[in-house]
């Protein structure tokens, strides 16, 4: 997954994990870029521009440790598998037919 590109008001770590009740983790991962310094009428005011990534994984796969040990291997986690040709899919979905027609029809 390609990071996305975000400005903070504050500055971030590295990645945050957030453990859910139900066996997974929210994880963020933060990759700074560039600090900007806004001018306004009530002052100046710092943005912190990050490169991000979020999402989701089961606690036993991949645990807090090993995302703090190296937290920008995962900016593009999960990595997207290669792409399935056309044909690949056709042929797939043509044995899946196949299978089920066997089933229904009894053979």
């Amino acid at each position: 997954m390609q990071p996305k590109r975000a400005i903070f008001s504050e500055d971030n770590l590295s990645y945050k994990y957030m453990p859910l009740g139900d066996g997974t983790a929210d994880v963020f991962i933060y990759k700074f870029i560039e600090e900007k310094i806004d001018d306004s009428e009530e002052g100046t005011e710092p943005s912190f521009i990050y490169d991000f990534n979020e999402f989701r994984v089961n606690v036993d796969e991949v645990t807090e440790e090993m995302i703090a040990t190296s937290p920008l291997d995962y900016l593009n986690y999960p990595e997207v598998p290669e792409t399935i040709t056309l044909e690949e899919r056709v042929s797939a979905m043509e044995e899946a037919i196949v299978d089920l027609v066997e089933v229904i029809m009894g053979d």
